[in-house]
């Protein structure tokens, strides 16, 4: 008797796993329902300028980003100096993007570092800063 009720325990603990697991959502479906190809319909200067390595202020030039294109909750847009950001959607639209290229591949003294966050919400719309060494911007792209 004690073994059957042993084995049932088992059977039992393993099919509420099972039920478990069936309703957890899978990190790469997580962003899914944002999947598609977003074109760019805005784009802003967060700051005009900026110090350069002599110290003189430069300007930060007008930039407009390629179409962001996200699939499976991964997400990715080129940059307008043609630089690849990669990043990931969350199940809530939370976009995070990162790029460091290695200092002298644009011609600069220290690495280029690229961070993107911003919101990807339901009705098609997707915003956000993307932040540099020198010069920020905000995009907005509609799918």
């Amino acid at each position: 008797m004690r073994r059957q009720i042993g084995f049932l325990w088992i059977v039992g603990s393993l099919g509420l796993l099972g039920a478990a697991a069936a309703q957890t959502p899978s990190s790469s479906n997580a962003g899914a329902a944002f999947d598609g190809t977003y074109r760019l319909v805005s784009s802003a200067k967060v700051n005009k300028g900026y110090v350069t390595r002599g110290g003189q202020m430069g300007q930060c030039p007008d930039r407009v980003a390629g179409p962001l294109t996200i699939a499976q909750g991964q997400a990715r847009y080129t940059s307008a100096t043609g630089r690849q950001l990669e990043g990931t959607v969350g199940p809530q639209g939370e976009l995070t993007m990162r790029l460091i290229a290695p200092p002298n591949s644009g011609g600069g003294y220290r690495p280029v570092e690229l961070v993107v966050s911003g919101l990807v919400d339901g009705a098609g719309m997707a915003r956000a800063r993307q932040l540099s060494n020198s010069c920020s911007y905000d995009f907005i792209w509609r799918k």
